[in-house]
């Protein structure tokens, strides 16, 4: 006998199954936990390279096209982007939220290995890491003054200014 045919036959047995799942629903639902910061893997791997006293062209000519040569051939990946300063590079992979973080950063590691027979000799082994963006601030602020000192500068911040800024909605 299904759930309809022993609904249709007892109503009443029908409706306090209704009444018993909404209430233990709402039940539920007041007792569930809510965290302002959950803490979420975002799967960011970083790849490092220094180069000393090479200019950015070089930077990007000589080791960030071949690093991100052969970083396209791993799977999941969402967007890479890349940025180079003199004497160093810096390569970003983000990944699709379903992969591992730990599988990711196996999979660029293999991938730089494979291209640092294509880098010049004297580049530093390139060090890859993984990142998590909420672990950055969104902002910063600076503080300066010429009437009072750093250190009166400083107590002025810790003990008027961040108060302030933390009791913001929004801002944990």
């Amino acid at each position: 006998m299904n759930l309809s045919a022993l609904s249709i036959k007892n109503p009443v047995f029908a409706w306090m199954l209704m009444f018993a799942l909404l209430f233990f629903g709402a039940l539920s639902y007041r007792q569930m936990g809510i965290s302002q910061n959950p803490d979420v893997d975002f799967p960011y791997v970083n790849v490092g390279v220094d180069y000393e006293g090479a200019a950015p062209e070089v930077m990007e000519k000589d080791v960030v096209d071949p690093i991100e040569g052969v970083l396209v051939s791993v799977e999941g990946i969402k967007k890479i982007s890349s940025s180079a300063r003199t004497g160093s590079a810096n390569i970003s992979v983000e990944f699709e939220l379903d992969k591992d973080i730990d599988v990711a950063v196996q999979e660029v590691q293999t991938a730089v290995a494979r291209a640092r027979r294509n880098l010049p000799d004297d580049v530093e082994p390139p060090i890859v890491t993984k990142s998590n963006p909420e672990d950055r601030p969104i902002m910063w602020l600076a503080v300066r003054s010429s009437e009072i000192s750093r250190q009166e500068l400083m107590h002025l911040v810790k003990t008027r200014i961040a108060d302030q800024f933390t009791t913001l909605s929004g801002v944990s």
